[in-house]
């Protein structure tokens, strides 16, 4: 059987597995600010591996935009190139491609069981999918049927200008463009965007407070030590239902909108209650075509190396054995 190495490199950690076949193994995780670069943390995963297996391909969900088969990580140092991996390990192929790609090719072969439903249940068979996923950045494509099978749309859509939703989101929107001078939606839409709706919510409010991290403002809006936090966990919910909203209007998305990322499965049952569905289905005129899009939270722990899997299989790098 056909021994893949799959990597999925976020912002703040990177992921590694072995193939046997279309089974993924074990995962090893390693902070990516831990390492130089990404060779010495292959090179630590393939030692604490055993070290001697050969290597018959390898695939790289990257957080950042691949051009020529290279990424630099958006929100970290490290740069990840094909070439350079091939010949540093004596792999046959490599190939890099942006993660929230990894993750929409997989989409159709991940467990329903192991998401979260919000909203209609029923999609359209062979409709386009797409993926938002708020993270250490803000990572968005699309899925879609093509001639020859499955097409992923990667995108940098999380740099896209945010939209206010109402007087108060308009109001965050001005106390950020103070500070950052271009509001992108992953400027809220983030680990650091619940800090910066934190930060407004204080300052609007004619309040002072020092800066909290975004693990700050999830535990103090939970535990009920710090309004501040909980309106901006409650904001966030409602800008991701915006965001997602406006998705699936460009993507004609009627397959489903799937939300990733490390963020939201920490307070899914609450994004289930809040404005999240309601900001989701505010589109006017196009209210009743996204009003029928379900929505589903991802809670699997590594959606990228289904998605990474289904990537070899449609390059032949891995077959499905017949039916008996």
């Amino acid at each position: 059987m056909k021994r893949l190495l799959l990597a999925d490199i976020g912002g703040t950690y990177a992921r590694f597995t072995f193939t046997s076949g279309l089974t993924i193994g074990p995962t090893w995780a390693t902070e990516v600010g831990a390492r130089r670069n990404v060779v010495e943390a292959v090179a630590a995963f393939i030692k604490a591996d055993g070290g001697s297996q050969r290597i018959d391909g390898a695939l790289f969900a990257t957080a950042g935009p691949v051009q020529g088969g290279r990424c630099h990580l958006t929100n970290a140092p490290w740069i990840i190139d094909e070439e350079e991996l091939a010949h540093a390990f004596n792999i046959p192929w490599v190939r890099v491609v942006n993660d929230l790609e990894a993750v929409a090719a997989g989409l159709p072969d991940l467990p329903l069981s192991q998401t979260r439903l919000i909203g209609p249940a029923t999609s359209v068979p062979g409709a386009p999918m797409a993926i938002i996923a708020p993270g250490t950045g803000l990572g968005m494509a699309c899925l879609f049927a093509g001639p020859g099978g499955r097409c992923v749309l990667p995108s940098e859509g999380g740099h896209a200008a945010l939209a206010p939703m109402d007087k108060e989101s308009e109001a965050i929107i001005s106390f950020l463009r103070r500070r950052y001078g271009r509001v992108s939606s992953e400027r809220v839409l983030s680990g650091s965007g619940l800090s910066n709706l934190h930060d407004a919510i204080v300052a609007l409010e004619g309040g002072m407070s020092r800066a909290r991290t975004p693990v700050e403002v999830t535990t103090g809006a939970f535990n009920g030590s710090c309004p501040a936090c909980r309106t901006a966990v409650d904001t966030f919910c409602a800008f991701l239902g915006a965001v997602a909203g406006d998705m699936a209007l460009m993507f004609g998305a009627l397959g489903g909108i799937f939300i990733g990322g490390g963020i939201v499965p920490r307070f899914v049952d609450h994004l289930a209650r809040s404005s999240f569905r309601s900001q989701f289905e505010a589109k006017g005129r196009l209210k009743p075509y996204v009003a029928r899009i379900p929505t589903r939270v991802i809670l699997h722990p590594t959606p990228a190396f289904i998605g990474l899997l289904s990537l070899a299989e449609g390059a032949g790098a891995v077959r499905r054995q017949p039916s008996p």
